[in-house]
């Protein structure tokens, strides 16, 4: 069914119950289990109340996605349109991209899983606005690297493992869980920018360069020593 005019408030307002406990339903059960009549019940309505907002689950389906895929590109945009150097604003992204998941994980886990239920208008959708959030990371990571602040690693590859380790939490993050959403994202940063070593490999290079010269200095400062005197040879008269 078409959404393209808004809808009055009160109807906007159970529009998106609906869609929250359509998420919710699929992220629990899956959405090929998860039934109709279900996410009416969830949602608090009658079914035919349920057909008066959307035609069928795969509409539902379809909403879950739009919402999710709306919120992280207008987040990402709000980050970028700062224009702070590069670095901080991959920490930003990180933070952001924690911080959206654990509040919105039913939303994430739908939306991570269930791509292949979606109609093909909208997985076109998907997979257009997937790259080009993509791209849009990879143009900080590039200007971070002309700013001479990241390294010069390949870009797409800085953001699949950046966006694959964040990604990941709809699997196994727990709201209830032991460490909260910013503590999370303040570890994936700290291992985004300084590894899993307790000394960084560049560090203990120069270390191991300094300790050779080191060997090399004494062993020519050694070789530069004058010889102990010798006894004098005693001349025939």
């Amino acid at each position: 069914m078409s959404r393209d005019a808004p809808l009055p408030p009160p109807r906007a307002a159970v529009l998106d119950e609906i869609v929250r406990a359509a998420a919710t339903a699929f992220g629990e059960v899956g959405y090929r289990t998860a039934t109709l009549d279900t996410i009416a019940e969830r949602a608090g309505l009658s079914k035919v109340t349920l057909y008066r907002y959307v035609s069928s689950k795969e509409d539902l389906l379809s909403l879950v996605v739009e919402r999710i895929i709306d919120r992280f590109q207008q987040g990402l945009r709000r980050i970028i349109a700062e224009r702070r150097p590069a670095d901080d604003t991959l920490r930003r992204i990180v933070h952001y991209q924690v911080t959206l998941l654990a509040e919105h994980l039913p939303f994430l886990t739908v939306f991570f899983s269930e791509e292949s239920g979606l109609p093909a208008p909208m997985a076109a959708r998907a997979t257009r606005a997937k790259r080009e959030y993509d791209e849009a990371i990879a143009r900080v990571v590039r200007e971070g690297v002309e700013a001479g602040l990241l390294r010069d690693l390949p870009p797409r590859l800085v953001v699949f493992g950046l966006l694959g380790m964040c990604n990941w939490l709809h699997k196994w993050y727990r709201p209830d869980g032991k460490r909260s959403a910013a503590e999370i994202a303040d570890v994936f940063v700290t291992l985004l920018e300084r590894g899993y070593l307790t000394q960084p490999a560049a560090n203990d290079a120069l270390g191991r360069i300094d300790r050779r010269l080191a060997r090399l200095e004494a062993a020519l400062g050694s070789s530069r020593r004058p010889s102990a005197p010798r006894g004098r040879r005693k001349t025939r008269r």
